[in-house]
């Protein structure tokens, strides 16, 4: 079949599919690639086997480690700006237009590490990532209902000493200090063909834009990690890896500004009273300030206090702070042949993560007239297991895998779990009983033998736990002039299981909640697929996918009348996805140009979304309503001559309720929340010879469409579409050394990321968030291998 006819029938399937909803949908990958007959042909193994991009009846996008270096990706967020359907407006991807609600972490993404249920993805030594679009329920579990991550580490080599790193300095205009990467890694061979260790670690320092004007605080987050690897290879033919990670996370300071134009402040009045219990008799009074000035100007005066700029400048009693620290362990052994029947795989791994964090509540709780904070203490310990086996012969046209997996959670007594603390002194204890109506500090000596201390929450004991069989089989039938058709069916067995004990005490609540439920089904994917030669493909197909339910913490009772409170319930369940998708993939001219398109529809069904309380400032987790979602994706690579190519990666997608919720004060026929219409990428790399070496410069440009961040939408929730450009270059001073620079959003476009206006009214102390796209940032890096 030549490649005139191959694109013809490229044309028509894809014409006929969009034509379908009046639109396309996608699936690209460019991981690791062999030659054959002058075609590059892409592998990954989403589906859990090596097989070609083109083999597989679904969506895949994959990133290799040398597209990865060359892009300067250093954390999994800055590719997904590159995918097709893909949003990410505080850097939790979100595929497919399921967001659900406000909420910008929805965790309708799942993402496994090594087959591990764990989010990271700092790309430091990653071999490649993949992403799949679309449910997938029956390999991948809970939470893959929009699709899922995956993050391939480097393993230890036998038979190869190594000793690598990597080392980033970046400047953002408008940003005082320097971000800081810094990344080295070995590999030592310790028995011939049997041992090997490979340790890998990490250090980032990033400086955010953000200045607290009430403390001086620029936002920063550093993050680091080591991780360690053991494989043993006893016979061929079997290995055994045990890893270790450590991951440090410390952020500092707020992340999103504040537009808010408050007109004006509450302040309080002290005057002597001696019969009074702290001595003073307390009113308070409104300020006004002119209505056009923000929040900072406001409090602080006419003169605005120098240091950032003013869309960085925010004002907050206290700074944000968090120590988040995860250990985790893992042993993945596979095993090629089992009775000449069957490979094996298992992947284990315990993790014990804790944190520290306080968030200011002066705000919300006192109008910043005195000062309240809460301090969180959150850890547990989690265990998980897989164990599948497949087909030992995988060019038999039947493929089979079957597996179990387990995954459990568990949560300890921590009585310190929040505590909420008031600002010492007698002025304060006057303040907060005139503010609240209620004693506070004589409630936090009776009740905690502490006078700071007003309001605990304190967990005995939570855990979750879900059980599942899966098996995934497929059929490929060779015909003699249609080329060949493969039939695909998947089924997963799941069983969740939860339990939840907590209790409140102090001003805000006084209650004991006791939670537990247990919910079951099987989630079904079916597809079909024809190959009328190697280089093109068409499928259809049908996956399912869910979240599972959970518990809500107990309703505080200044949230009581609050009128979404009566929508809350103790137990939320799963929710559910039905997917719909047919695409198209091919790579035609001796594989100087592939794509990978779908069409698809989704029905989204009992959604699961965060449910914010305007009056209190707390939220909870419910069932609420039904949505629907259809869109098509393009991806494409094209070799425009030997030394020059273009990547043109672009989707449409319309996401909307189908039905009223209140709950979210959503609408029949309302677009779904922080989901652009359109995204698109395009690329160009140029190759050439300086000084007689490789060298290389690109062009890339990414688009997104406007989005809301609220159902009931007000000005501050609307985001503008926008556009950025930027450039980079790089230079291999030999074969062991690289040096690139990357000017990112060249023209410095201030455009705005994220905004979203806490409240739906419109009181003085309402926040109204943004996130602004980082301006122009000038990054030079260097890629070294020693040895």
């Amino acid at each position: 079949m030549n490649n005139n006819n191959l694109l013809r029938k490229s044309m028509i399937s894809t014409a006929v599919f969009s034509s379908l909803y009046l639109l396309p949908t996608a699936a690209m990958a460019d991981t690791s690639t062999i030659k054959q007959d002058s075609l590059e042909v892409i592998t990954v193994t989403s589906r859990k086997k090596v097989e070609s991009i083109l083999e597989i009846p679904m969506s895949v996008s994959a990133v290799s480690a040398a597209e990865m270096s060359n892009r300067n990706y250093l954390d999994a967020s800055d590719i997904y700006r590159t995918l097709a359907g893909a949003a990410a407006p505080r850097n939790q991807l979100i595929l497919r237009g399921l967001s659900g609600g406000s909420d910008t972490t929805p965790d309708t993404t799942a993402t496994f590490t090594d087959d591990i249920p764990y989010e990271f993805t700092n790309l430091a030594d990653v071999e490649r990532i993949e992403i799949l679009r679309g449910p997938q329920g029956t390999l991948y579990g809970s939470n893959a209902i929009g699709g899922t991550i995956r993050v391939i580490t480097n393993k230890p080599r036998l038979d190869e000493f190594e000793l690598f790193g990597t080392m980033q300095g970046a400047a953002e205009k408008d940003v005082d200090g320097f971000d800081s990467s810094m990344s080295l890694g070995v590999n030592i061979p310790l028995l011939s063909n049997t041992l090997a260790m490979r340790i890998n670690g990490n250090i980032t320092n990033d400086m955010r834009p953000m200045v607290n004007k009430a403390t001086g605080q620029q936002s920063e987050k550093k993050t680091s990690f080591i991780r360690t690897q053991l494989l043993w290879q006893p016979q061929d033919g079997t290995t055994i890896n045990f890893a270790y990670v450590r991951d440090e996370r410390n952020p500092q300071g707020e992340t999103l500004g504040d537009t808010s134009k408050p007109g004006g402040y509450y302040s309080l009045n002290y005057k002597d009273d001696p019969s009074a219990k702290y001595g003073y008799e307390v009113s308070h009074q409104w300020n006004d300030c002119d209505p056009n000035w923000g929040r900072v100007r406001c409090v602080q005066g006419s003169e605005f206090v120098t240091g950032a700029v003013d869309k960085y400048s925010i004002y907050e009693t206290f700074d944000f702070w968090e120590e988040e620290q995860f250990d985790l362990f893992s042993v993945a052994i596979n095993v090629d042949n089992i009775a000449d029947i069957a490979s094996l795989s298992y992947t284990g791994s315990y993790r014990e993560y804790e944190t520290h964090s306080l968030n200011d509540w002066s705000r919300l709780d006192a109008a910043d007239m005195f000062k309240t904070w809460i301090v969180n203490h959150d850890e547990y310990d989690r265990t998980t297991h897989e164990l599948r086996l497949q087909n030992l012969d995988l060019n038999s046209p039947l493929n089979w895998t079957v597996g179990f997996f387990y995954d459990k959670t568990t949560e300890p007594n921590t009585p310190d779990y929040q505590w909420q603390y008031l600002e010492l002194g007698e002025q304060v204890s006057a303040a907060a009983q005139y503010w609240w109506g209620v004693d506070a500090r004589q409630m936090g000596i009776d009740k905690f033998g502490d006078p700071a201390k007003i309001w605990n929450l304190r967990r005995y004991s939570t855990w979750e736990e879900e059980q599942a069989l899966f098996a995934d089989i497929s059929y490929t039938f060779q015909t003699q002039d249609l080329g060949e058709f493969e039939l695909n069916a998947g089924l997963r067995r799941f069983d969740l299981e939860d339990y939840s004990h907590t209790e409140t005490e102090g001003v805000w609540s006084e209650r004991v909640s006791l939670t537990q439920g247990q919910e079951d089904g099987n989630r079904y994917k079916f597809s079909a697929s024809w190959r009328p030669e190697k280089h093109y493909s068409v499928y259809a197909l049908y996956s399912e996918g869910y979240r599972p339910g959970g518990n809500n913490g107990p309703l505080a009772q200044a949230c009581v009348d609050d009128p979404k409170a009566g929508n809350r319930k103790d137990r939320y369940t799963s929710d559910s996805i039905d997917n719909y998708e047919l695409g198209v993939k091919a790579s035609l001219f001796d594989g100087r140009f592939s794509f990978s398109s779908a069409v698809y529809h989704i029905d989204w069904t009992n959604i699961k979304t965060s449910i914010y309380m305007n009056t209190c400032g707390f939220s909870y987790t419910a069932n609420a309503g039904a949505a629907q979602s259809r869109g098509l994706e393009f991806e494409s690579k094209a070799n425009l001559t030997d030394d020059l190519s273009l990547i043109f990666n672009a989707s449409y997608t319309k996401s909307e309720l189908t039905e009223d919720n209140a709950s979210i004060q959503g609408k029949k026929g309302d677009e779904m929340t922080l989901v652009p219409k359109y995204n698109a990428y395009v690329a160009l790399d140029k190759e050439f010879e300086f000084n007689g070496r490789p060298a290389f410069i690109r062009a890339d440009m990414s688009a997104y469409g406007k989005y809301q961040t609220h159902f009931d939408t007000k000005d501050g929730d609307r985001v503008p579409g926008y556009e950025v450009f930027n450039l980079s270059a790089r230079y291999e001073v030999n074969d062991n050394v690289k040096i690139s620079v990357h000017l990112n959003n060249v023209f410095n476009n201030d455009a705005i990321k994220y905004q979203n206006e806490r409240s739906r009214n419109d009181s003085a102390t309402a926040q109204k968030y943004i996130e602004f796209l980082p301006g122009r940032t000038l990054a030079v890096r260097l890629d070294y291998i020693f040895f």
